[in-house]
């Protein structure tokens, strides 16, 4: 018979499940409205299970501009299961607000597995069920709390977040040998992604042989001992444990490499030196493996570790984040990190459950809260560090800006069978259709929708050559244009852009954080700059700009990192898109133009220079404009064409 002390922490699991479920919610859409997820990978994702609502299973428009299905990287049958999300609401956020709730109702399973780990090492009394139950509530807030997942959370939409739950549900019914339920979970799980099976296979064998006495005493016999216990062991963890394997080598090495070009998962080049997959990084980088390590298991209060058990469970996807050669991987703020995480908070609960019979054994008092409130102290301290809630340091919501609302208008204009071709960012927002492709790459698309403050994601040059192609030669012509969008249509008249559209390259007033004022001759003036951070961290530079006469040709405004020598350093030195939208000749009087950098890397000491140019080689000093007037006085005019700005701090 339950007590009224576990109802009462049940009734606080399912309240810290809601708030878990429509916090994350909010806060995904919330990105998503801000423009802050992209085509890789909520739109295509997005487009993959839309299309299979509509007997396209798994189809989406690759990159090439080709129509695919996923099968061609991934093994993910469960997004057909849930596509009917969409008869429900349909929308992308429809798959944010799943995803959350998912995830959130793992931490059920966490409750049921932390009370039936605990209870054992205590005889039953009243203070002692209570003590019981809030224990099970603490190791629900460390999963719900635990930053990886919330990272993963808020990784756009993928398919292993939901693996958390299902795991833990499998392992919960392995506990309790209710095998039908521990069956639905085990088939839900190796639905959700091919590595998966890996998971599957652990969990499914330990289950099979956890009642098998490995006495290291008689080793002799073990064999003989093993295979006669096979023959009782029981049968669904069994049939699991080989099925798993059996489709692990079917997904990896038949299904995959028949729908790949390459023959293969392209992603094997995160674990092999190869140079078919160049753009990944190379090298051990030991301490960055080592901080993910210490990551999961601080988020864990450290104590997991004395259950290796559990943690040898989730060892495939352990070992495969921590040798991977992609960052991304062992980065712990990407999707990677979801499908260990139930792992290691089940290794919390065993370590906890280990750590508190020896200190009982050795009569330590108390060692029942001690243990159990020292483990989850741990854990919300890395969270205030490293987490994504309200209470955390770095914790931020997104503005959705006037920008951002403005697309829903652009988006009205489009019928909803056209076929499409869109900027990154735009590309969820439209997804629910059969093609969509992704700018430059047009096809036979009946609208191109773009948002020229995305061509900083490439080279800005190529970009505004992509649409003049479109443009020039008439196919397109603009039906739509306001505050860096533009909508063209397939046969429509054309027409030059509107003024409305070049508002991302004015400010109303220049309120820089670094202040100047530097004349270059009696042409252009230059106001101060903002060093700035982009979504995923990258800094870049808001640079003020004015003309000080009506201009008949365009110049190169060059904001530029330099070396000790005062010399550029290369690739650290990127144009900016308002050369190629909104050139100098076109600039009004008294008007103060706005240009933004490409995201900047560097490491070593760089000082911020910053010039003006006729035509765009820096390298023919004849053709730099001269320094006439520099403010304030402290700034270093540098070969009378060029100003030394200082140190650039990150």
């Amino acid at each position: 018979m339950k007590s009224r002390a576990h109802y009462f922490a049940l009734a606080v699991v399912w309240l810290l499940i809601l708030a878990y479920g429509i916090y994350f919610s909010a806060l995904s859409i919330q990105r998503h409205r801000a423009f802050l997820t992209n085509a890789s990978d909520l739109g295509q994702i997005d487009q993959a299970v839309w299309n299979s609502l509509q007997g396209r299973s798994l189809e989406f428009t690759r990159r090439t501009g080709a129509e695919s299905i996923r099968l061609t990287d991934h093994v993910e049958p469960i997004f057909v299961l849930i596509s009917p999300i969409f008869l429900l609401y349909d929308n992308v956020e429809a798959l944010l607000i799943l995803q959350s709730f998912v995830i959130a109702l793992g931490a059920l399973a966490v409750f049921w597995i932390a009370r039936q780990k605990l209870e054992p090492i205590f005889q039953t009394s009243n203070s002692i069920r209570w003590q019981v139950e809030i224990a099970g509530v603490l190791f629900v807030a460390m999963y719900l709390l635990f930053p990886a997942l919330q990272a993963a959370n808020l990784a756009e939409f993928h398919a292993v977040t939901f693996v958390p739950a299902l795991a833990l549900f499998m392992y919960h019914f392995g506990l309790q040998k209710k095998w039908g339920r521990f069956a639905l979970f085990a088939i839900l799980m190796l639905m959700v992604k091919e590595e998966i099976a890996l998971l599957v296979f652990m969990l499914a064998g330990y289950f099979a042989i956890s009642n098998f006495e490995f006495r290291i005493s008689n080793w002799r016999t073990l064999p003989k001992r093993f295979f006669a216990f096979l023959k009782t062991a029981p049968r669904v963890p069994l049939a699991f444990a080989a099925l798993s394997l059996v489709w692990f080598v079917l997904t990896m090495f038949v299904i995959i490499p028949q729908f790949n070009t390459l023959g293969r998962s392209p992603y094997t080049c995160r674990y092999v030196v190869s140079e078919d997959c160049r753009e990944v990084a190379r090298g051990l980088f030991p301490e960055q493996r080592l901080g993910y390590l210490f990551q999961l298991f601080a988020s864990s209060g450290f104590v997991s570790i004395l259950d290796p058990v559990s943690l040898v469970l989730g060892s495939p996807l352990i070992l495969a984040n921590v040798i991977s050669n992609y960052p991304a991987q062992y980065s712990g703020t990407f999707h990677y990190s979801a499908p260990l995480v139930p792992y290691f908070v089940l290794a919390s609960i065993g370590g906890s459950a280990w750590l508190i019979r020896e200190l009982k054994a050795r009569g330590i008092g108390r060692a029942f809260p001690t243990v159990i409130g020292a483990v989850f102290l741990i854990a919300l301290t890395y969270h205030f560090f490293a987490g994504y809630t309200p209470i955390a340091r770095a914790y931020s919501f997104p503005q959705i800006s006037a920008h951002n609302a403005l697309f829903a208008k652009f988006a009205a204009q489009i019928p909803r069978d056209a076929k499409v071709a869109t900027t990154p960012s735009l590309h969820p927002h439209l997804s629910h259709r059969e093609f969509l492709y992704r700018f430059p790459v047009v096809n036979d698309a009946d609208y191109v929708l773009l948002d020229v403050n995305e061509s900083d994601r490439g080279i800005p040059s190529e970009f505004r050559i992509a649409y003049n192609d479109l443009v020039d030669d008439g196919a397109f012509g603009v039906v739509d244009a306001q505050d860096g969008y533009v909508l063209l249509k397939r046969g429509a008249p054309k027409q030059n852009l509107p003024d409305a559209f070049y508002t991302p390259f004015r400010a109303s007033a220049a309120q820089p954080q670094h202040p100047a004022q530097i004349d270059f001759e009696d042409k252009v003036r230059f106001l101060g700059y903002d060093v700035l951070r982009d979504q995923y961290g990258r800094a870049y530079l808001k640079t003020y700009w004015q003309r000080l006469e009506a201009l008949d040709q365009n110049y190169y405004l060059f904001p530029f990192l330099a070396d000790e020598n005062g010399e550029p350093i290369a690739d650290l030195n990127f144009p900016m898109t308002l050369l190629f939208w909104y050139p100098s000749a076109a600039w009004q009087e008294n008007e103060i133009v706005v240009g933004k950098t490409l995201p900047l890397e560097w490491n070593q000491p760089v000082r911020l220079g910053v010039g003006v140019v006729q035509g765009d080689d820096w390298g023919n000093r004849a053709a730099r404009l001269r320094v006439t007037r520099v403010e304030p006085a402290t700034l270093t005019v540098k070969d009378d064409t060029w100003v030394d700005l200082g140190m650039l701090e990150k």
